[in-house]
C-alpha cells in the first residue's frame, strides 16, 4: 500500500486518491465509510473515528500520513476474514469464552485455561469477563475511576490491530465482583492459581487492588507494550 500524500478526515487535505485509499482500507477493517468515491464526508469521518476507537488511544477523526491510524489501517490484517467482517468489533465483555481466549497472547491462553480448570476443580464457576478490550473501553473505565491507567495490558494489540491481550479478568459467574466472591474464598483461590502458573495477580497490588485481574507481563513493561501495539 502506497503512503498517503496528505491527511484524510476531519481538518485534513482530503486529496481524492488518499480518500479512496482510506475508504477502501476502512471497509476491509469492518468500518463502513459509505461509497468509495474519494469524497471525505461525515460517513467517512465517522468510520475513521470508529476504527480509531478500536485501535488507538486518541480518536480525532483524521488519518495522518505516517501516523498511528495509517499504520494500523495499512498493515496486513491478521485473521483477514475475521477482520473484514469486523470480527473483533462489538462489546468484548459479551464475546464467547472461546473468542475471549482467542483475543489473548498465545502464551497467556494455556495459563488462563489452567486457572479455570483449577478453580472448577475447587467447586467454583469461573468465567473470563475480559480478555482483550478496546482502548475506548479502557478510557471509559479510567474516567469512571475503575482503572488507574489509560492503557492497560488488556489493550495490547499486534501491529495490524489484532487483539493480543496480556491480561484477563476472571470472575465466578454466580457472584461477579459482589461480596460473596470474597466471602466464599474465590479471590484467594484465583490469586493462588494465577501465581502457581507464574502470572501477576491484581489482588496483590497495595495501591489499587484488582482481584479479578491476572497478567503475564510486569507493570514496568506497560510502556513497552503500548509502543509494541503502535498506540
Amino acid at each position: 500500500m502506497a503512503e498517503l500524500n496528505g491527511s484524510v478526515g476531519f481538518g485534513g487535505q482530503n486529496l481524492r486518491d488518499d480518500v479512496i485509499a482510506v475508504q477502501t482500507l476502512l471497509k476491509k477493517h469492518g468500518a463502513d465509510p459509505g461509497r468509495v468515491d474519494g469524497v471525505c464526508g461525515p460517513k467517512t469521518i465517522a468510520a475513521i473515528n470508529a476504527f480509531q476507537k478500536r485501535t488507538i488511544v486518541h480518536a480525532d477523526g483524521r488519518v495522518d500520513a505516517g501516523g498511528a491510524t495509517w499504520r494500523k489501517l495499512s498493515a496486513q490484517p491478521g485473521h483477514a476474514a475475521h477482520a473484514a467482517a469486523g470480527y473483533w468489533s462489538g462489546d468484548s465483555s459479551k464475546w464467547t469464552q472461546e473468542k475471549k481466549m482467542q483475543s489473548m497472547d498465545p502464551q497467556l491462553r494455556p495459563k488462563v485455561q489452567t486457572i479455570l480448570n483449577t478453580l472448577r476443580a475447587k467447586g467454583f464457576q469461573p468465567k473470563i469477563f475480559f480478555g482483550w478490550r478496546s482502548v475506548q473501553v479502557q478510557q471509559e473505565l479510567y474516567n469512571m475511576g475503575r482503572s488507574k491507567v489509560r492503557f492497560s495490558f488488556h489493550n495490547a494489540q499486534k501491529p495490524d490491530g489484532t487483539p493480543n491481550a496480556y491480561a484477563a479478568d476472571i470472575i465466578d459467574s454466580r457472584w461477579g465482583w459482589d461480596p460473596p466472591a470474597k466471602q466464599n474464598g474465590f479471590w484467594d483461590a484465583l490469586g493462588k492459581a494465577a501465581k502457581d502458573v507464574g502470572l501477576v495477580w491484581g489482588g496483590d497490588w497495595a495501591s489499587f487492588r484488582d482481584e479479578a485481574h491476572v497478567q503475564s507481563r510486569q507493570n514496568g513493561e506497560l510502556a513497552a507494550v503500548k509502543k509494541e501495539s503502535g498506540l
